[in-house]
C-alpha cells in the first residue's frame, strides 16, 4: 500500500501544470541539422571572403553595391530560414509523437520572448554593418542569440538556459581580432551539435 495516497495525484497534477506552461517537446535534431548548417554557411563564407580577396577588383565596402557583402547577407538568411524551419519542423513532429499539442500558450510565449532579443540584435546588427564596426558583428550575433535563448528557457527545457549562457560567454572572445570566425563556428555550431546530441541521449534538463 502507498504510504502516501496522495502524492501520485499531486505528481499528477504537477506534471499538467508543467506541460501547460512548458514547451517540452525540443527535439535533438532541432538542435543538431542548424548546427550543421551553421558550420557549412560559415565554410562557405570563407571560400568566398578568399575568393573575392583573390580578385583585384576586392572591394571591403560594407554595402549593397558590393556582391560579396550582399552574398554574405544572403547565405546567412539562407542558413537562418532553415534552421528555423528545420527546427519548427523537428519539434512539431515530437510534440506529436509525445501526442502533445503543437500550438499551445506555452509555445506562443517562447517564441515571442525567443524573438524580441533576436530581432532586437538583428537591428543592432544592421546598425554595426552599416557603419562597417566588423569586429562587433560576431559579438552582437552571439550575445544576442544567447538572451533569445535564456528568454525562451523559461517556457522550455532548462538545457536552454545553459545553451544561451555558452552563447553570451562566446561573445567576449568573439570581439577579439582572429576570434570572430572561431566563436561564431563554436557558438552556432559545436555548441548546437553537442547541445542536440545530449538531447537525443534523453539528459535531463
Amino acid at each position: 500500500m502507498n504510504p502516501n495516497p496522495y502524492s501520485d495525484d499531486i505528481a499528477h497534477i504537477r506534471s499538467i501544470m508543467e506541460k501547460s506552461s512548458r514547451f517540452l517537446s525540443l527535439s535533438g535534431w532541432a538542435g543538431i541539422l542548424p548546427g550543421i548548417y551553421a558550420l557549412i554557411g560559415l565554410t562557405l563564407g570563407l571560400f568566398m571572403m578568399r575568393d573575392a580577396r583573390s580578385s583585384p577588383a576586392f572591394s571591403s565596402d560594407y554595402s549593397l553595391s558590393n556582391p560579396l557583402f550582399v552574398k554574405i547577407i544572403l547565405l546567412a538568411l539562407a542558413v537562418l530560414i532553415l534552421s528555423l524551419l528545420t527546427s519548427w519542423i523537428a519539434c512539431m513532429r515530437k510534440a506529436r509523437q509525445n501526442q502533445q499539442s503543437t500550438w499551445t500558450p506555452a509555445i506562443r510565449n517562447m517564441l515571442f520572448y525567443f524573438s524580441i532579443p533576436l530581432v532586437t540584435g538583428g537591428i543592432i546588427l544592421i546598425w554595426v554593418m552599416s557603419r562597417e564596426y566588423t569586429g562587433l558583428i560576431a559579438p552582437v550575433m552571439l550575445s544576442f542569440y544567447g538572451l533569445a535563448l535564456i528568454q525562451a528557457s523559461h517556457f522550455t527545457i532548462r538545457s536552454i538556459f545553459w545553451l544561451g549562457l555558452i552563447e553570451i560567454a562566446l561573445a567576449v572572445p568573439a570581439g577579439i581580432s582572429g576570434f570572430g570566425i572561431p566563436a561564431l563556428a563554436l557558438g552556432f555550431g559545436v555548441a548546437h551539435i553537442v547541445y542536440g546530441a545530449l538531447q537525443l541521449k534523453n539528459v535531463p534538463s
